[in-house]
């Protein structure tokens, strides 16, 4: 069972098998990779909550290689990718700023779910290239080229964080809605949970 509208979409990822695909890839059951997945979506959160405070979203989805948005949430294939891996290492080094934060995502997602945080740290930068890939997605302006002009660069200035949460509506759409509104799920469940506080904090006190 989920309350995250984010865990959500990226369970609808891969034709509605991405939980139970990243279960067999990690050796987990479905609850376990459940567990796992919900214990880290709010460090990720506050990594994107502190990319959103700074105005530098843009340059976050800028950092995507071209297709890879659409390979690793439709291609369960993506999940085995050491390219997978290798771009999920950049987006948390963007992120957290620090390995160190990383591990300590890990260590807390461990002791919340049960997982061992062996495989946590394994699942971590493949989850942040699911994230954001599907706010990639969900900018139909973004083409995944860091050498785009415009886009979302300054998306932390329409609005701040008040406009975001007021553009979350009540539910998600099949499709998931639009950036808004995936950044909006991003900061509610942060606000619900003093473990994304602890590493915004953190990623805070590193410079990020």
């Amino acid at each position: 069972m989920s309350n995250n509208a984010i865990f959500d979409l990226l369970a609808s990822a891969q034709g509605g098998g991405a939980i139970d695909n990243i279960a067999s890839r990690f050796g987990l059951s479905g609850d376990q990779a459940q567990s796992a997945i919900q214990a880290l979506l709010p460090a990720l959160g506050a990594g994107v909550e502190r990319e959103q405070q700074s105005g530098s979203i843009g340059d976050l989805l800028g950092t995507l290689r071209p297709d890879t948005a659409d390979r690793v949430l439709e291609d369960s294939r993506a999940l085995e990718s050491e390219e997978t891996v290798e771009q999920g290492n950049n987006l948390l080094g963007t992120l957290f700023g620090s390995r160190d934060v990383s591990r300590r995502v890990a260590a807390d997602a461990s002791a919340r779910s049960g997982v061992d945080d062996s495989i946590l740290k394994q699942l971590l930068p493949v989850l942040a290239t699911m994230v954001v890939s599907r706010m990639a997605q969900a900018d139909p302006d973004h083409d995944a080229n860091p050498e785009r002009g415009g886009g979302l660069g300054d998306l932390g200035n329409l609005g701040g964080l008040g406009g975001l949460l007021g553009s979350l509506t009540g539910g998600q759409s099949s499709s998931g809605g639009g950036l808004s509104s995936i950044l909006g799920a991003l900061t509610q469940q942060n606000q619900q949970d003093s473990i994304a506080d602890d590493i915004l904090g953190l990623i805070n006190s590193r410079g990020r």
